[in-house]
């Protein structure tokens, strides 16, 4: 005879496996209806303004009522009783209408569960270790840039070809939201974030160690791969812990940190380079990445309301209470099907639009600027990353709190939050700051004009705009298609840094081929497309993404 505990087990994580197409709310998403009410009034979803029980990321709805509800027919004859997640559907409603209405009272998430769990000083250690895990990966990535010449001489090779490890290091950084955004969902943030430390540490150190080539590149994609993940985590985090209208200014702590990793670790690449082996680079970044691993270990703890390992678990304790650990399968290619809604295409490209610049103007910067001002050591040009770090640090938190301020502004207009209103910030800087800057700064290299001041002050502004924008995109994503769960922002990270990884791959063959301005022009003619793609979402967003929402099944007509 079948044990029927064994056979509950399997129907659930079958029914895991086949309906994983059909996403419904996740943890880091399902507080875009568990706010201020206030902020969320009139919102087009059905429960903006209700309280809803936690749902299964990658469990149909109408799969999920019929199979709990075949699960808890069987156990009733055994004696038992199941609660499970009813969602009311046309198709189901008698079936699981006894269900819902007992997880309404039961399950149900309330704003102060949800939101005030933990007090404002635990919060604030959760967002200062989400953004400090930002600067691994940028260290990691670009720390070795003023290095490039002493590596490729290490490796008999050229600078181009080392370059080229940053091409396949940003795919795989593109690759890491597809597996640690669903399992942060999955297994928690805190276990996925240490989990991702520890192999961070151990990647870098055999970083460190390489003998050829081939090692060098197989053991920095594997670094990407972990040390990116700390950028979707900590978006969950702070998805986790605030409500929409506060989130952009707690989203730019955790971008700061890649921001400013990012150019800080140039500089400090470029000292140690000068002084020592390019080896101790990495060293430094493994020291690093050990010493976060233990402030998670100690000060993390876990944000989110409640996993999907954690509820599938309890169900299947039921009947084998000494099972601790169940499998829960999960789609690698969701997070790219994403990109299907327009919406989230149109914010994609905005965020390819800055990143594409980003690397464009930080990669090459030792080969355009030595000979620029025939500088002879490599701490000098790692100086120049100081100046977009700046401007990073200050765009940052200025692009937050400005973006939730707009939010904010126009929620007293309509009366209502729309997400897209939250992108009317990022007009100015992309547009029209972030552009010029660019032009000037290639322009002026280019045409030996302007000294070093020009270039230095034109990068500190380009820093700013490109990191008042975003906190919006970033938050956007979070906020706009909460049924798409984790998907969303992970899809924003997928095709930020595949546009890095074909910006660090060609931008020295551009500047070889047509010159560091007019590889400057094309970077801001790719600016004015996402300059374009914002308008659309500001102008017609809202009605394109209840439309494909519709489409796609996610929502009621």
């Amino acid at each position: 005879m079948t044990n029927p505990s064994s056979s509950i087990r399997k129907e659930i994580q079958d029914n895991f496996a086949v309906h994983h197409e059909n996403q419904s709310y996740t943890s880091l998403d399902s507080e875009s209806h568990l706010n201020d009410p206030d902020a969320l009034q009139g919102n087009s979803h059905p429960n903006y303004n209700n309280e809803v029980p936690l749902e299964l990321t990658g469990i149909s709805e109408l799969a999920t009522t019929r199979q709990l509800s075949k699960i808890q027919s069987r156990r009733s004859s055994l004696g038992a009783k199941i609660t499970g997640l009813g969602v009311q559907h046309e198709d189901s409603h008698t079936e699981g209408e006894d269900l819902e209405k007992s997880l309404s009272k039961t399950e149900s998430i309330s704003k102060d569960d949800k939101f005030n769990r933990f007090s404002d000083k635990t919060k604030l250690i959760c967002v200062v270790i989400a953004s400090l895990s930002g600067f691994l990966s940028p260290l990691s990535s670009l720390s070795f840039l003023p290095a490039v010449p002493e590596i490729a001489d290490r490796f008999n090779t050229t600078g181009e070809i080392i370059n080229v490890s940053s091409a396949v290091y940003c795919i795989f950084m593109s690759i890491s939201p597809t597996i640690f955004s669903p399992c942060s969902d999955i297994y928690g943030r805190r276990n996925t974030f240490l989990v991702c430390t520890f192999m961070f540490v151990i990647c870098t150190a055999l970083v460190a160690v390489s003998q050829n080539l081939a090692m060098f590149f197989i053991f920095r994609s594997l670094t990407a791969l972990f040390g990116t993940s700390f950028f979707s985590i900590g978006a969950h985090i702070i998805g986790d812990l605030y409500v929409p209208v506060e989130r952009a200014t707690y989203m730019a702590w955790i971008i700061s940190g890649g921001q400013i990793g990012t150019s800080l670790g140039s500089v400090g690449g470029g000292i140690i380079v000068n002084f020592t082996s390019w080896r101790i680079i990495f060293w430094v970044l493994c020291g690093i990445g050990g010493a976060m691993f233990f402030l998670a270990l100690f000060y993390l703890p876990e944000t989110c309301y409640e996993t999907k390992h954690s509820v599938i678990l309890k169900e299947i304790q039921k009947d084998d209470p000494n099972k601790k650990f169940v499998f829960v399968p999960f789609n690698l290619l969701k997070i790219i099907a994403a990109l299907k809604y327009p919406n989230l295409s149109l914010d994609g490209f905005i965020t390819i639009a800055l990143v594409f610049n980003m690397y464009n103007l930080l990669t090459p910067i030792r080969y355009v600027v030595d000979p620029r001002f025939n500088l002879t050591q490599p701490i000098f040009s790692g100086l120049f990353y100081l100046a977009p770090g700046l401007g990073y640090l200050i765009g940052s938190f200025f692009g937050g709190r400005w973006a939730d301020h707009v939010v904010k502004q126009y929620i007293k207009r309509r009366g209502k939050r729309v997400p897209e209103d939250r992108l009317r910030q990022t007009l100015i800087p992309l547009g029209l700051i972030y552009p010029a800057s660019i032009l000037i700064y290639g322009w002026t290299i280019e045409k030996e004009k302007g000294g070093m001041a020009v270039p230095i002050i034109f990068m500190f502004f380009s820093g700013i705009a490109q990191t008042c924008v975003f906190p919006a995109s970033n938050t956007y994503c979070v906020d706009s298609m909460p049924e798409l769960g984790g998907d969303a922002i992970g899809s924003s990270y997928f095709t930020r840094y595949i546009a890095a990884a074909v910006s660090s791959a060609s931008c020295l063959r551009s500047i070889q081929s047509i010159g560091v301005g007019w590889t400057c022009t094309i970077g801001a003619f790719v600016l004015w497309l996402g300059f374009g793609c914002a308008l659309v979402l500001i102008y017609f967003g809202e009605k394109m993404r209840v439309n494909a929402l519709i489409k796609y099944g996610k929502r009621e007509a």
